[in-house]
C-alpha cells in the first residue's frame, strides 16, 4: 500500500470506530477532554500496530482492549484508590428489577460515581469484562474488584433512583 492508501485506510477505520472508542474511553475517563486524549492515543497505538491483528473480524475486540488499557493507565496516572476489603459479603450479580432510565442519566450518574467505582462497573457492566479480566487488568485482587462492583452498582442504582 501507498502512504495515501494507508491514511485513506487509516481515516475510514477512525471514521467507522471513533464514537465506540470515545464512548469506551469516557466512561472509564469520566471526563471529556481526557477522554478524547486517550482516544487519539488509542487509536495512535491501533495504527501502530495493525500489522499484528491476526484477523480482520477480531478488530473490534482488539481496538476495544486497546481503549480500555488506554484509559486505564491514564486514570492510573491520576492515582485512583480502590478501597481493599477483607470480609466481604457480595450482592447478588444483577438486580432483580431495573427502573426505566434514560442514557443520558445513566451516563450522568456513572459519571458522578467515584473513579474507582466508574471504571469497574463501567469495564463489568458496558464493556462486560469478568472479574478476573477487571482485577488483572487493574492489577487488584478480584475480592476488592467484586466489592468495588457490588459498591459501585449499588451508588449508581441510588443515584438513578434519585433522579426518577
Amino acid at each position: 500500500m501507498t502512504t495515501i492508501q494507508i491514511n485513506r485506510f487509516q481515516k475510514a477505520l477512525y471514521d467507522s470506530h471513533h464514537r465506540r472508542i470515545y464512548s469506551i474511553c469516557y466512561r472509564i475517563t469520566g471526563n471529556q477532554m481526557d477522554a478524547e486524549e486517550v482516544m487519539h492515543d488509542a487509536f495512535l497505538k491501533i495504527f501502530a500496530h495493525l500489522n499484528d491483528l491476526q484477523e480482520e473480524k477480531a478488530f473490534i475486540t482488539w481496538s476495544r482492549n486497546i481503549a480500555v488499557r488506554t484509559a486505564i493507565d491514564k486514570v492510573r496516572r491520576k492515582k485512583i484508590i480502590f478501597e481493599p476489603i477483607d470480609e466481604l459479603s457480595i450482592a447478588e450479580e444483577e438486580p432483580d428489577e431495573m427502573p426505566e432510565w434514560t442514557v443520558e442519566g445513566v451516563k450522568k450518574a456513572l459519571n458522578e460515581l467515584p473513579k474507582g467505582y466508574r471504571i469497574i462497573v463501567s469495564l463489568r457492566l458496558f464493556e462486560e469484562y469478568s472479574f478476573e479480566d477487571i482485577a488483572r487488568t487493574l492489577h487488584i485482587k478480584e475480592s476488592t474488584v467484586r466489592s468495588q462492583f457490588a459498591r459501585g452498582r449499588e451508588k449508581l442504582a441510588q443515584k438513578l433512583k434519585v433522579e426518577s
